[in-house]
C-alpha cells in the first residue's frame, strides 16, 4: 500500500513545477511579459528542486518531467540573467518549445541510458521500441503545439496529459531485466 501511495504522490508532484509556471503565467488574467518572467523565475527554482529529487532516486527519472524541468530551468536562468533574446525564442515558438525540450531529453535518454526515453530498464529492444513510440508522440504533440499556438489548453495542457498517460502505459509492459 505504501508503494502505491508513494507512486501516486510522485506522479501528482511530477509536473508540479510546470503547474506552478502555468498558474503564475496564466491564472491571473491575460498573459504579459512581466508575468512570464516572474513565472519562469519561480517555477525554475521548483523545477531545479524537482530535478535534483528525481535524479537522487534509484529508479530512472520520468523523462517527460525532466524535459519540462529543463525547459523551465533554462527559461528561469534566462529570466534571472536577463537574457531576453532566449525568452524571445521561447515566445516565438510558444508551447512548442516545451515539447522541443522533451524531445531533446528523449533523444539523449534513448542514446545514453539503458532505460531509454520511457525511463524503465528492461530488454533493450523493447525499451527502444517503446521509447521510439513515445518520441513519435512528442513529435505529434509538438505539431499540435505549432498548429494551436496560443491556445494553452490545446497546445500544451492536453498534450502533456496525453504524453504522461502514454508514458505510463508504455512503461507498464516492460519486464525488468534479470
Amino acid at each position: 500500500m505504501r508503494r502505491i501511495l508513494t507512486a501516486t504522490l510522485e506522479y501528482l508532484l511530477g509536473f508540479l513545477a510546470l503547474a506552478v509556471f502555468a498558474y503564475l503565467a496564466f491564472a491571473a488574467g491575460p498573459a504579459s511579459d512581466e508575468r512570464f518572467v516572474h513565472a519562469f523565475k519561480v517555477a525554475s527554482v521548483v523545477a531545479l528542486l524537482e530535478l535534483v529529487a528525481l535524479l537522487a532516486r534509484e529508479v530512472p527519472a520520468n523523462r517527460l518531467i525532466m524535459g519540462a524541468n529543463v525547459w523551465l530551468i533554462v527559461g528561469g536562468a534566462a529570466a534571472f540573467l536577463e537574457q531576453w533574446w532566449l525568452l524571445r525564442i521561447y515566445q516565438h515558438f510558444g508551447e512548442a518549445s516545451l515539447f522541443a525540450s522533451m524531445l531533446l531529453v528523449g533523444v539523449l535518454a534513448m542514446w545514453r541510458t539503458p532505460a531509454g526515453f520511457v525511463g524503465k530498464v528492461g530488454a533493450r529492444r523493447v525499451v527502444l521500441q517503446r521509447s521510439w513510440l513515445l518520441l513519435l508522440a512528442v513529435v505529434l504533440a509538438l505539431a499540435v503545439a505549432v498548429v494551436f499556438r496560443g491556445n494553452v489548453k490545446v497546445a500544451a495542457v492536453l498534450p502533456v496529459i496525453a504524453l504522461s498517460w502514454l508514458n505510463r502505459l508504455l512503461r507498464h509492459g516492460i519486464a525488468p531485466q534479470a
